[in-house]
């Protein structure tokens, strides 16, 4: 029962780790992090165009949870 409860508590922390992920990425548009093979990776948001603005600014996206 231990080693069940050890892998329930890994997937809690991996699932925590990807909503703040998540959050940061729909706040500022860019999140940087290491995959498994430990290189860097940069995921960006969508971006559109502001009317008053030269600089795209990030689509704001709803997360919802369930």
């Amino acid at each position: 029962m231990g080693m069940v409860k050890k892998e329930f508590i890994e997937h809690e922390i991996g699932m925590e780790d990807l909503e703040a992920g998540l959050e940061w990425l729909t706040k500022f548009g860019v999140k940087t992090f290491q995959d498994h093979t430990g290189e860097w990776v940069e995921v960006r948001c969508a971006k559109q165009f502001d009317f008053f603005s030269p600089d795209p600014v990030p689509i704001p996206h709803v997360s919802e949870r369930s």
